[in-house]
């Protein structure tokens, strides 16, 4: 499944009107689709791979930028976001982590435990937005553009990705914030479109969020058990 960019798009482009940088789109707009349509394709790659998820990690969107830097990207190293070292909550107590010498290799040994132990991840906003490639960036924008974003994609975008996603999942399945200032500043908006898509089911949501920027393993490691 790969969502359409043109709606999308165009909801892109209102926004920026709005925000009185037009001039600035048809630059973005490149830069964007070309991020969004890649950003899904190796999504896509990893989300077909899975029978049954076991843990969906809520997270904003991709930095990307020019390095294209993305978890399911196998030619960018492993961030904060996701380092090679959290794998270790895939393991059983007997086994050891050995990292292998390139980044693709590292990546493709990530990639094969988050399938076996039915983990993906799924952001909530389309727009790979970044201070160093558009004239809008999360980091920078205000929290009533922040939220609007979220709003008006939310149709052509989240649903689709949560449907899917939903499909794949059960009682069991645990969605879980990456960060919690993420469900801090989206205001259970999340929650609210879960809710609209599949009512009458209960699903558990929680934070992986550890101290600082790193990810809780012991927390992480517990929801896969």
């Amino acid at each position: 499944m790969i969502i359409d960019w043109n709606p999308i798009s165009k909801k892109l482009k209102k926004l920026y009107k709005e925000q009185d940088k037009l001039n600035y789109f048809k630059n973005d707009e490149t830069y964007l689709k070309n991020a969004f349509l890649n950003i899904e394709k190796l999504w896509n790659k990893q989300f077909q791979k899975i029978d049954k998820l076991k843990v969906i990690m809520i997270s904003e969107a991709p930095f990307y930028g020019d390095i294209q830097r993305y978890l399911y990207n196998p030619h960018t190293a492993p961030s904060v976001f996701f380092y090679f070292k959290d794998l270790e909550v895939f393991l059983k107590d007997d086994e050891n982590l050995v990292r292998p010498k390139t980044t693709v290799e590292q990546k493709n040994m990530m990639y094969d435990y988050f399938y076996k132990n039915g983990f993906i991840t799924l952001d909530i906003f389309p727009f790979a937005l970044n201070p160093n490639n558009t004239a809008i960036n999360y980091r920078d924008m205000s929290k009533k553009l922040y939220y609007q974003i979220l709003e008006e994609t939310t149709k052509e975008y989240l649903i689709p990705k949560l449907k899917a996603c939903l499909e794949k999942s059960d009682s069991n399945t645990h969605f879980v914030y990456r960060y919690k200032r993420l469900f801090d500043k989206t205001e259970n908006h999340f929650e609210k479109v879960l809710e609209q898509v599949s009512p009458k089911n209960q699903y558990k949501i929680d934070s992986i969020n550890g101290k600082g920027m790193f990810l809780d393993k012991e927390k992480l490691k517990s929801l896969l058990k």
